[in-house]
């Protein structure tokens, strides 16, 4: 009897502790997409300081790419729905 409760018990220690470690990874992929979210928003706030006079460079790998201001700004908006989609 006491083998069965001590079965029984050692199985709901590894659920608890398995729960426990899907609930560490949400947490953390909820941090990162927080993170991105604060980010980007800092990004547009400083877009829509620009005029449509001045330069936008998108940075792909080590090379940057000259680019609109309206398609950086859809770009951002864009990233920022995506994200907040994911939380």
């Amino acid at each position: 009897m006491a083998d069965g409760i001590q079965r029984k018990l050692q199985h709901e220690l590894d659920k608890y502790q398995a729960l426990q470690k899907d609930l560490s990874k949400c947490l953390s992929a909820r941090q990162k997409l927080e993170a991105q979210v604060t980010e980007n928003t800092i990004v547009k706030e400083e877009l829509d300081l620009l005029e449509s006079t001045n330069t936008v460079f998108k940075l792909i790998g080590p090379v940057l790419v000259k680019q609109g201001l309206d398609e950086a700004k859809l770009t951002v908006a864009k990233r920022l729905d995506y994200i907040n989609g994911e939380m």
